[in-house]
């Protein structure tokens, strides 16, 4: 079954593509699902948590692929990159919705060809658009995200999340696939209890929650600088402790001193608020910390692209067969390849 075969019979809505670095194949990902979608004959919607389709990465000064659209696609972009497009369209709406590149559109393509993607920013100017764009005919919705805009994945925007990863995190097949291993394994992690859910959302804070009923609330101002005061407030009693907001290497590492680390539970909002250091994040686990969350993501696919704008290159076989090995239970797609035939 194709990938989006799979998106259709599971009645996923809106789908976000994360890229694990800058020229992961997120673009190439996008394209295929867009080319799956038209074999199918199935409305599609696709818009940006940032900026997507420019032939040049304004950053890194390599070659990216176009994103092409479609006839018959819906599509929300900023005026100024709707300006860049080739394809032709028919503007539907104006959302009032500002971005750098003036304000967001939502078109319908009326002919294919190549276009650039921004979309709007924040989660509600998003959540927004996303229904527009379903509004108007669009059985599913595609975000374009990236790995410092993984808030597209989370769970209060997307149903389901793709992760984009290449050979461009590192030469080494093994560490691409233990990086790209360990983002999946932050996107799963386990919904902690509802009783523990309902105290959390009471609260709406950084809290410790203790196995006599009592919550603390620590008085700091952010999580990221108080992993010492939390730590402090860890004790015996202690059976979860709740992280609102990033969960950096300098917080866990706070936590992770204290002697009762093999008892606890750490709770953060959704997998794309964990920012920690893979070795550290490993080290942890291994002296006991345990980690869930209040809302799991649902990855339904990793894509490959085992090519290096840098000039090296994986074997596609090799590649697909190594991250098999460490996510046996996820859909592993190489679009560079043109995909399965499952």
């Amino acid at each position: 079954m194709g990938l989006i075969e799979s998106i259709k019979k599971n009645k996923y809505k809106t789908v976000s593509i994360v890229g694990l670095a800058k020229n992961a194949g997120k673009t190439v990902a996008l394209n295929y699902l867009i080319g799956e979608a038209e074999n199918l004959r199935l409305n599609i919607g696709i818009t940006s948590a940032g900026r997507d389709g420019e032939n040049l990465d304004l950053v890194t000064q390599t070659q990216k692929p176009s994103i092409f659209v479609t006839e018959g696609m819906y599509v929300a972009t900023a005026k100024k990159t709707f300006m860049l497009s080739d394809a032709k369209a028919e503007i539907l709406e104006t959302t009032g919705i500002s971005t750098p590149m003036g304000e967001v559109i939502i078109v319908r393509i009326r002919q294919s060809g190549n276009m650039q993607i921004a979309g709007p920013v924040s989660v509600t100017d998003m959540k927004y658009v996303s229904g527009r764009l379903k509004h108007y005919g669009a059985k599913v919705v595609f975000i374009d995200g990236a790995i410092d805009r993984k808030a597209a994945s989370s769970p209060v925007i997307s149903d389901a999340c793709i992760i984009a990863t290449g050979a461009v995190l590192s030469r080494d097949i093994k560490k691409v696939a233990e990086k790209t291993a360990h983002a999946v394994e932050c996107m799963l992690l386990k919904q902690t209890d509802d009783g523990i859910r309902k105290i959390i959302f009471r609260k709406k804070s950084t809290c410790i929650i203790q196995n006599t009923g009592d919550v603390i609330v620590p008085d700091i101002k952010t999580s990221i600088t108080g992993g010492k005061k939390i730590n402090d407030l860890v004790d015996e009693k202690t059976t979860h402790v709740f992280i609102k907001g990033a969960v950096t290497t300098s917080l866990l590492r706070d936590i992770g001193e204290n002697k009762y680390l093999r008892g606890i539970k750490i709770v953060i909002e959704d997998g794309t608020k964990v920012f920690t250091d893979i070795n550290v994040w490993n080290e942890l686990k291994r002296k006991g910390l345990k980690a869930e969350t209040l809302n799991t993501i649902n990855v339904i696919a990793v894509t490959l692209n085992p090519v290096s704008p840098v000039g090296y290159f994986f074997d596609s076989v090799i590649f697909k067969s190594e991250m098999e090995k460490y996510l046996p239970e996820v859909k592993i797609i190489d679009v560079v390849a043109g995909g399965d035939l499952e």
